[in-house]
């Protein structure tokens, strides 16, 4: 089993943070999102429909025509964007709903599956475009780590948060 997205969902996310990191007034089109992205065109034509589809993308025609994000960066998140190209993430059988698995009673592993598929889910949640787009660069690579910014702690999956110190709380 490949824990992976597919190269649909890649691109995607490629394309919306292109287009993000753009002036809000300027559409683009789709010929220099996939030059920028190197992505096949014929590729790029077709995932920029399902994120219109999606409600992600706006697309105008005509001379000053092209693709615009449909809400503002902060509004829009990766996990949007993967299941409008993919569908809902669905880690196991028994993921998102027990009843689609005959052996949920019974099965040992099914809170450690719910439990990957919430934070996988709830890590994309919290990446949005904006974020994403303005994240501090360090070595010439977004310095964003799981929801957090280089300069506030990494989110640690799997671990609670620290208590904040008396310092930090005032």
């Amino acid at each position: 089993m490949a824990l992976k997205i597919t190269q649909a969902a890649d691109y995607a996310i490629r394309s919306m943070l292109y287009i993000a990191s753009l002036p809000e007034d300027r559409p683009i089109l789709k010929n220099e999102v996939a030059e920028s992205q190197n992505i096949p065109r014929s590729f790029t034509a077709k995932i920029l429909r399902v994120l219109v589809h999606a409600g992600l993308l706006k697309s105008t025609r005509g001379v000053k025509g092209g693709f615009t994000l449909a809400r503002p960066a902060s509004e829009i998140n990766m996990l949007e964007i993967v299941e409008a190209t993919d569908g809902p993430i669905r880690l196991a059988t028994c993921s998102i709903h027990e009843e689609d698995c005959n052996e949920a009673s019974n099965c040992p592993a099914q809170a450690v599956w719910h439990t990957i598929q919430a934070q996988i889910t709830t890590t994309l949640r919290s990446a949005n475009l904006e974020d994403l787009v303005s994240a501090p660069r360090r070595h010439g690579r977004v310095d964003y780590v799981g929801g957090a910014v280089a300069d506030r702690a990494p989110l640690t999956i799997g671990e609670p948060p620290a208590a904040k110190t008396a310092v930090e709380q005032t």
